[in-house]
């Protein structure tokens, strides 16, 4: 995890995004990044390395531009609007290489319960396994406690749910 970055991660990762997201507040797209990688190779390298000896003040690329896009036409409500950050490219770039490099080591730091957000899970088995718990629970005639936590317009929530065979 803490290796030097090596052109050919930063290469995988470039040329993996998604070409048609919207520009980046520079209005740079990932597709500039691909299509000129040989031409912005060097100068992103170098901040790869001035980021992996510590000396890059990452701050200065994350920060993004925040706006509303109408979700439908005419609209006159905030809560007609969409907000959208638009992020640096190069920062994007940064979070791939570091999320590729998570993925490598993801299955021996997830429980094998986990199913959202993981690639091969679905989140539905979720709900699958809870089905299977109460059932397990009711059939055995036990009590339990069962921890439900889940993530909500950026505020974290926990429920607790108390089963009882009665």
């Amino acid at each position: 995890m803490v290796a030097p970055f090596s052109e050919e991660e930063v290469k995988l990762a470039v040329l993996d995004m998604e070409q048609n997201k919207a520009p980046s507040p520079d209005g740079f797209t990932a597709k500039f990044y691909q299509f000129f990688w040989e031409v912005v190779k060097p100068d992103l390298m170098s901040l790869f390395y001035e980021f992996h000896a510590g000396r890059l003040p990452i701050y200065s690329l994350n920060f993004g531009v925040i706006t509303l896009l109408p979700k439908i036409t005419d609209a006159i409500r905030i809560q007609q609007y969409m907000p959208i950050c638009l992020l640096n490219v190069s920062f994007k770039i940064f979070t791939k290489v570091l999320n590729n490099r998570i993925l490598k080591v993801a299955d021996k730091l997830k429980g094998p319960s986990q199913t959202a957000f993981i690639p091969g899970r679905y989140i539905m088995e979720g709900v699958v396994t809870l089905h299977e718990t109460i059932h397990e629970l009711h059939r055995k005639k036990q009590d339990g406690v069962i921890l439900k936590l889940d993530f909500e317009k950026a505020h974290d929530k926990l429920k607790c749910l108390l089963y009882n065979k009665s």
